[in-house]
């Protein structure tokens, strides 16, 4: 008989998920990248709600495009030139725009054409204010009624003005001049109308700007003239009498305003620079010696860097060096009083006595030249405090003649400029130099350009796509239940051990499991073969089989565990039905409950009578046995981990079928003397939350969690990568449905 290792050697990377396990709970995503897999099933769930909202949406969207009224489109074309031809050599009123300011001059161009003074225009000259002609041929309901301090006729009109504005479209043709005018109208007419009245009137609106340009700067310079002659003549008036009065003969009348003084750079305001030079030159050596100053009264002697780069101090240190010296000698032979010992300190002590007194002279030294360069900076200070006086005073006797003297030549240079203007100006008025021209005049339109039905259509479809997405992805994200092996990792936590595909409602389990080529075989096979290879020993010595609520299939899947692997490698395997509550493999085998589990637990029979022979070679069975009123504490009793040992000591696999978790504390009681457990989670009808409040019950009890098998999987449903699930040779078992 095989026993039952203290602790299986791998089991325990299977009680916690992975970190990413548990993290990563994203809708059809896994890390960086789009889990493709996950999107074909997501869309196969829910193909009917996208085929229904897409097709509402075009619906609207074909109703929508059939009640629209037809738009039609005119457009006429300009070109308008940066400068416009000269006649006369003569600069323009308005100034010349430079070549680098060409897209900002064609800008402001666009925003004329699209102004309120221009929609003013050509509604008046297209007799727009007038009647509701336009209002009618435009589709649109006239006021009815004034609007505050405005009459119903102002209110119309500014309804008209903001008509015009508002379907008139003016474009610029990219690396051209030319200027695309465009207007919308359900009237075809209308809109050609309103396009060529844009073009003539940008064209009457740019000559009458430059013409009322000229006349208001003839009118202008005129004035200023007038005013400049005047200002000019007081100004000499002025200067004159001035220049009487001081004495002042100014010998350079007709030549060019002077800057600066008249005198130049005299000898007072020479010296004063020179000063001003010597006292920055003072205040740097005064610095310098402070800081010398400063540096030598705060250290010692013998650390003054003039001390110490001084060559008798260096001399002399030697010598003083040598004598300790010899000092050190004398000591060692003599003692402190003898003649020769007191001699040599006697002429120690004189050298350093004549060094602290070179340090002293060079201490005294640093200090003067301190307070001579002190003394040079006050004196430079006082000659350039008195120099200074001497040049203001100098500079006051001319400045106001130097004041009146440039206001005249101001006055007189401004005259000139403004008479040469003047003249300018007079020879180039009356001329219409117009720098836009018409390119292609606005035709009637044959066809509208709204409402585009393959357009609308489009934009229909793609609306009603992002509707549908986000009405798949809000019920998805609401949307807990646990269908595929990849959901059950990512939700669950935990490794998708095996996967069971669903029978239909004709196909019981026994059935099917004695199909060899069924899928629902195969499944078996499969896990069998996953459960062996799950640690490093093989297969675990004791299984306990459980899941969150009843009806999940787990009894089913404990049977058809148990009976694969007896009839696999002949193991002898071993079946006990642990649900005392409500027992079911009794069932499903054709044999007695009783004896069973509880006679065990409560030691009424011994352990060959409770084992039953199966019909399948290897597979004994032990039944719940009879109802107890208290399977939590039977369960629960030091017993159980005793049984669970002789078990394992006489058979190869133990398996035992566990009540629910939720709501039961049967399961975990069981799981903790268990080498592994299995967790059995129905497809389709699993919620996350349940699931994993079950799994953290497992694991509070130190259950050693090996995996999920999913249960009752519609492989059909799954899309492409499981739709061939098992069925690899037996194409008759796609059809199995539901119900194992």
């Amino acid at each position: 008989m095989k026993t039952s290792p203290a602790s299986p050697p791998t089991l325990n990377s299977y009680i916690e998920p992975s970190a990413e396990l548990q993290g990563n709970e994203s809708w059809a995503f896994t890390s960086s990248q789009i889990d493709l897999a996950t999107l074909r099933r997501i869309v196969h769930r829910n193909g009917w709600i996208i085929l229904a909202i897409c097709g509402v949406g075009l619906a609207l969207g074909l109703t929508i495009t059939l009640l629209i009224t037809p738009t039609y489109r005119a457009q006429s074309s300009i070109q308008i030139e940066q400068q416009a031809s000269r006649v006369l050599d003569a600069p323009d009123i308005q100034p010349a725009e430079a070549i680098q300011d060409a897209d900002r001059f064609l800008q402001t161009q666009l925003e004329i054409m699209q102004s309120r003074s221009l929609a003013t225009r050509v509604g008046e000259a297209l007799r727009l204010f007038s009647g509701d002609t336009f209002f009618k041929a435009m589709r649109v309901k006239p006021d009815e009624k004034p609007t505050g301090a405005q009459s119903l006729q102002e209110v119309r009109r500014e309804q008209t003005i903001a008509l015009l504005q508002d379907n008139l479209k003016v474009s610029l043709t990219q690396n051209s001049r030319i200027v695309q005018i465009t207007f919308d109208s359900p009237d075809p007419t209308l809109a050609a109308r309103i396009a060529n009245a844009f073009a003539d009137n940008m064209i009457g609106s740019n000559l009458s700007r430059k013409f009322d340009t000229s006349s208001y700067a003839r009118r202008f310079l005129q004035e200023q003239l007038t005013e400049t002659k005047e200002r000019l003549e007081n100004s000499e008036r002025a200067m004159n009498v001035y220049a009487r009065s001081s004495g002042i003969i100014d010998t350079s009348s007709g030549m060019p305003a002077q800057t600066g003084s008249s005198s130049g750079n005299s000898l007072t305001v020479s010296s004063l620079v020179q000063a001003n030079d010597a006292l920055v030159a003072a205040i740097a050596r005064r610095i310098d010696a402070e800081q010398l100053w400063n540096n030598a009264r705060s250290s010692k002697l013998d650390s003054l860097p003039e001390v110490l780069s001084n060559p008798a101090v260096q001399m002399m240190q030697h010598q003083r060096a040598t004598l300790e010296a010899k000092l050190a000698e004398q000591q060692e032979r003599r003692q402190a009083d003898h003649p020769e010992v007191r001699r040599t300190n006697s002429e120690i002590a004189a050298i350093d006595r004549q060094i602290e007194g070179i340090a002293a002279d060079a201490r005294r030294s640093v200090l003067n030249r301190y307070q001579v360069a002190k003394q040079q900076e006050a004196q430079l200070e006082a000659v350039v405090s008195s120099l200074k006086n001497e040049t203001l005073t100098e500079q006051d006797r001319r400045v106001g003649y130097n004041i009146l003297r440039r206001e005249v030549n101001t006055n007189r240079e401004l005259y000139d400029g403004l008479l040469q203007r003047f003249k300018e100006v007079s020879a180039a008025a009356g001329m219409s130099n117009n720098n836009i021209s018409i390119i292609d005049v606005a035709r009637v339109p044959g066809k509208p350009v709204s409402p585009n039905l393959l357009v609308n259509l489009g934009l229909a479809l793609l609306i009603s796509f992002m509707a549908a997405t986000g009405c798949v992805y809000a019920r998805e994200q609401l949307d807990d239940v646990v269908r595929t092996p990849d959901e059950a990792e990512r939700k669950l936590g935990l490794p998708a051990i095996g996967m069971v595909p669903a029978l239909t409602k004709s196909t019981t389990p026994t059935d099917a499991l004695d199909q060899p080529k069924s899928a629902f075989n195969e499944a078996f096979h499969a896990l069998r073969s996953a459960l062996e290879l799950s640690q490093a020993g093989g297969a675990p010595a004791s299984l306990l089989i459980t899941s969150s609520r009843k009806a999940e299939g787990k009894s089913t899947i404990a049977h058809a565990i148990a009976r694969d692997f007896a009839r696999s490698g002949g193991r002898r395997v071993l079946l006990v039905d642990a649900d005392l509550r409500r027992p079911s493999l009794h069932h499903i085998l054709s044999m007695s409950n009783v004896p069973g589990l509880t006679s065990l637990l409560v030691r009424k029979c011994a352990m060959d009578q409770a084992i039953q022979r199966t019909s399948i070679d290897g597979l004994d069975f032990i039944g719940s046995g009879p109802t107890a009123p208290n399977p939590g504490e039977l369960l629960g009793s030091p017993i159980l981990p005793e049984l669970i040992a002789q078990f394992t000591a006489h058979y190869d696999l133990v398996i035992i079928d566990a009540p629910p978790v939720v709501g039961l504390a049967d399961a975990p009681s069981i799981a903790a003397h268990m080498d592994a457990t299995l967790f059995v989670v129905s497809a389709n009808g699993s919620h996350r939350g349940v699931v994993k409040a079950a799994i953290r019950r497992l694991r509070l009890a130190r259950a050693r969690l090996l995996g999920v098998v999913l249960n009752r999987v519609d492989i059909l449903s799954l899309g492409y990568g499981y739709e061939q699930y098992y069925t690899y040779g037996d194409q008759d078992t796609r059809s199995e449905k539901i119900e194992s």
